[in-house]
Parts: C-alpha cells; structure tokens; sequence
C-alpha cells in the first residue's frame, strides 16, 4: 500500500463517535443527603439507601446529543485551548427536542458542579446530586456544561450536551441523582 492509498484507507475507515446516556434516579427525600452526612460517598450513600429500602430507586433514562459547541469543547481540549473540563450538570424545564445547534437548555432551572467525575477507558462517568428542596421542579431536560467560563451561573459556560427527560419532582418528594456516562468509539 502506498502512503497516499493508506491515508485514504484511514480517512474512509478510521471514524470516531462519541455517545452518551443520561439516566436520573429517585430517593425518598432526606435519606440520600442523610447518608452522605454519615461520610459515604455518592456510590456509597445510593447502595446504601437501596438497601435500606430493599428496592431500587426510581430510574428515568434518555439517550442525549453532544451538540456542536460540545464538540468544539473536546477539541479545545486537545489543543490546550481550554482548562476547564465538563464541570456542571443542569436540568431545565423545556421540553424542545436538542438539536445539534444547541448553545443552552430551554429553560434551566437549576445548576451544580458534578459531584464526581471519572473515566475509565474511553468511558467518562459523571454524576451529581440534588436535595429534594434544590429540585423541586417537572424536569424535562438535562445538560452538562464546561470551559472557563462555566460556573454555578445559569447560561454561563459551553453547552457540552443535552437530553430529554420527563421526571416530575415539582411537589419535592424526592432527593435525585443525575448520572452522564459519555462513550467514546472507534466506528
């Protein structure tokens, strides 16, 4: 094979995709929150509460599109452009389906740092917990955000990604975990 043809060869055949998954879990209000006091970890505390409750927790799942800026994000990244990873989680109560020229959610309502952030592999795991009292709204759409500029500020930094999610928590009764597991693959 010639240079040219094996140059070729890879740009035909050498593809990448990243996907991710959002899922949001549900907890009787109080028991999350109050094992964590205890010194557990997120992981800990939600294994923790199962037990206790000898069942698993509510969970609502959505596939989600890392949209254009998002990927601008991770190639900011590559050239040591940006410092700043994927740093905040943010839910929202619009209910407009993502498209790829996404620059926010439709309507947020609420915005936290992940409360852990890991990677194995090519796999990046986040998650993020909220209080009853903080998330007492009928979420319907969920992002993460990053750069520089992304803060506790709703809007402020670059939109990563964003889901659809249909979970009503607008009476409070239950403290919520939210998890992004974002994939990266060849093909």
């Amino acid at each position: 094979m010639t240079s040219d043809e094996c140059e070729e060869h890879l740009r035909t055949r050498q593809a990448y995709r990243m996907s991710g998954r959002y899922m949001v879990r549900a907890y009787p209000k109080g028991l999350l929150e109050a094992a964590m006091l205890r010194g557990l970890t997120l992981a800990e505390a939600r294994e923790d509460v199962a037990l206790r409750l000898r069942c698993a927790p509510l969970r609502v799942e959505s596939h989600n599109m890392i949209v254009t800026l998002g990927l601008g994000l991770v190639a900011d990244f590559l050239v040591d452009v940006v410092d700043a990873g994927v740093t905040y989680h943010a839910f929202g109560t619009g209910s407009v389906a993502p498209v790829m020229g996404n620059t926010a959610l439709g309507t947020e309502a609420g915005r936290k740092l992940w409360t852990t952030r890991s990677r194995s592999g090519a796999v990046v795991s986040f998650s993020v917990f909220y209080a009853a009292a903080s998330c007492t709204f009928y979420i319907r759409e969920v992002g993460a955000f990053g750069g520089a500029a992304a803060s506790a500020t709703p809007g402020s930094g670059t939109l990563f990604n964003r889901a659809l999610l249909d979970y009503d928590n607008s009476g409070g009764a239950n403290d919520l975990t939210f998890d992004l597991t974002v994939t990266l693959a060849n093909g």
